[in-house]
């Protein structure tokens, strides 16, 4: 429930040496709509200020950080960037701590989106966190995976001793807009058990029966759009959070555009995709949903080398869908196994003969049939892509990332299983089976092997006993 705050606290960061007109306007303005401004001063250099002091000054952040601001300003760019935003984040968090921090707005140029960037990210999910910019294009990359909102600034920020009429338009929509998000109206709303699943177009036949499943069981499922840095990764982020009972992570194909360099992988750093349920002990039933394809977006960025492989338009001038080779599908189902053999909590691997998304799936399937592949041709300066009389559908391909599982999966340890089905992802038996699966793990009654109600949703006979088996054919 979100309670009501009369007067909330609104941290305003700003390189004051630069921006001081802008700062000291958009702090008249927050006081003006109802806040409480706090203007904080991230400048890496002393400077003589001409219209005030700030609330915090940039003397106290460097120091908070470990620095004299002589220090900062003699640094690297970059560094003295980082120094200001370790001050800056341990100031927030201690005020935060205290009940004394409601909202954050940032204002500037390349390194002001920069700075305001670093900080902000590691703030609070729901806290309204507001960047000022010149360069919001460029900045949906730096806030991608946060709740951070980009505002155009339209003109240059340009500092001095006054604010021009744009830059005053701009600010005082953006003053209303963080007053009014950090004091927003009380509501309740019913809290239950929240699972994570990750869906995708491709997939989405299996959420809707999964989900309709388990929201009858009384949880709050809750589905990420697996786009790379704004699906897979903010979930695995989420999940450190302990936001999460259990994972139904059905769609995985990030991990196939990390092998194969597609556009939406979601690893980055030390922070890998398909590990965090499994290293926190959450139960999870994972799928290797829609890693058939690999993804980028219009014709235009795909490689060279992908240019003659099976292709499929997937949304015209925006998705374009690459088709994985055996080759590539080993290797995700080699790092599937590697990551979930960390498992500590129930795992379950459960995975699909007839194909892993909608288009993945035999010509003559009802009621889906699978799709054929596309050709990519450059023509008259465009590309265009022309229809082929291949299937999309690569069985053969498809198995390799089962061999993968076979050779490297640890089915020795109690808590992880492989379950191989003879139906395609998104057939309603193998969605039924997944969420009851994991209802099971999440209430304690899940035994490896163990699987009663199987058969209460899928044909006994279509789960494969001996897999191996399918290989050696």
């Amino acid at each position: 429930m979100i309670m009501s705050i009369k007067k909330p606290i609104i941290a305003i960061l700003v390189t004051l040496d630069t921006k001081e007109a802008e700062g000291y306007f958009l702090k008249e303005r927050i006081n003006t709509y109802g806040g409480v401004p706090l203007l904080v001063d991230l400048s890496m250099r002393k400077y003589t200020p001409k219209l005030g002091r700030p609330d915090i000054g940039n003397e106290e952040v460097a120091r908070v950080a470990g620095f004299s601001i002589d220090q900062v300003n003699n640094m690297d760019r970059a560094k003295g960037q980082e120094a200001m935003a370790k001050g800056a984040i341990k100031i927030l968090k201690d005020r935060l701590s205290k009940g004394e921090l409601h909202g954050v707005v940032g204002l500037g140029g390349t390194t002001g989106l920069s700075l305001n960037a670093m900080i902000m990210s590691e703030l609070p999910l729901y806290m309204p966190k507001f960047i000022v910019t010149t360069a919001p294009e460029e900045g949906s990359r730096l806030v991608s995976g946060s709740d951070i909102t980009l505002f155009w600034s339209i003109t240059d920020i340009a500092g001095g001793e006054k604010v021009n009429t744009i830059e005053a338009e701009v600010l005082n929509r953006v003053a209303a807009a963080i007053v009014a998000a950090a004091n927003p109206l009380p509501y309740s709303i019913e809290k239950r058990p929240i699972i994570f699943a990750t869906q995708f177009g491709n997939t989405t036949p299996h959420i809707i029966v999964a989900k309709d499943y388990l929201s009858k069981q009384g949880y709050d499922v809750v589905a990420f759009h697996t786009l790379g840095k704004t699906g897979g990764y903010t979930m695995e982020r989420l999940l450190e959070a302990g936001m999460a009972v259990g994972v139904l992570d059905v769609t995985t194909h990030e991990l196939v555009d990390e092998v194969a360099g597609g556009v939406l992988s979601a690893s980055f750093g030390e922070k890998l995709r398909l590990a965090t349920a499994g290293l926190l002990g959450i139960p999870q039933v994972v799928l290797p949903g829609a890693v058939d394809m690999i993804n980028f977006w219009g014709p235009e960025t795909v490689p060279e080398k992908f240019r003659e492989r099976c292709a499929y338009e997937h949304s015209k001038g925006v998705v374009t869908l690459i088709r994985a080779t055996a080759e590539e599908l080993y290797m995700v189902g080699k790092i599937m196994a590697e990551r979930l053999n960390k498992a500590r909590g129930s795992t379950l691997v459960i995975f699909p003969l007839r194909g892993f998304s909608i288009i993945d799936n035999e010509i003559n399937a009802k009621p889906r049939p699978g799709a054929y592949c596309q050709r990519m041709v450059r023509r008259d300066g465009e590309f265009v892509f022309e229809g082929t009389n291949k299937p999309w559908f690569d069985k053969q391909a498809d198995l390799q990332l089962l061999k993968a599982l076979l050779e490297r999966l640890d089915l020795s340890k109690p808590n992880i299983d492989l379950l191989v089905v003879d139906y395609n992802v998104n057939d309603p038996e193998i969605a039924a089976f997944a969420a009851r699966a994991l209802d099971e793990m999440i209430k304690g009654r899940w035994k490896k092997g163990h699987y009663p109600y199987l058969a209460e949703a899928m044909d006994p006979n279509r789960v494969i006993k001996d897999p191996k088996t399918l290989l050696s054919r």
